[in-house]
């Protein structure tokens, strides 16, 4: 079976941190990381990865501008946003799917979570 390769966009480095160890439980291999939105589509650009999990909240571009300009690039990207809960979460949804989105998880995010939410976005592909 291939393990799908993942680029983490993510400005917490406690969050990259436990989503590079989550993900390489779960059998995911994941190949760089980015703390910033610019950083986050150069990486895209040169790593490849099949997954983008991308923070919402990045400096300098958002993580639904970093998903318009994945998705120009590859349109069959496979980019998941990762969003704190909030109570604008619906409208949050309705725009990163516009962009391009696959999928999204909310924050605190457990192991379960990320396996049923790749899955899902994997089959959306």
């Amino acid at each position: 079976m291939k393990r799908e390769k993942i680029l983490i966009a993510e400005k917490s480095t406690f969050m990259r941190v436990m989503l590079t160890t989550a993900l390489g439980k779960l059998g995911f291999d994941v190949l760089g990381s980015a703390k910033d939105g610019e950083d986050a589509v150069a990486k895209y650009k040169e790593l490849k990865p099949d997954i983008a999990l991308v923070d919402i909240a990045l400096d300098g571009i958002d993580g639904i501008e970093v998903t318009r300009r994945i998705v120009n690039e590859d349109p069959a990207a496979v980019v998941i946003i990762l969003i704190v809960d909030s109570l604008d979460i619906p409208d949050i949804i309705v725009e990163a799917v516009r962009a391009g989105a696959k999928g999204y998880m909310k924050k605190p995010i457990s192991e379960e979570e990320i396996e049923k939410r790749i899955g899902g976005a994997l089959g959306r592909r």
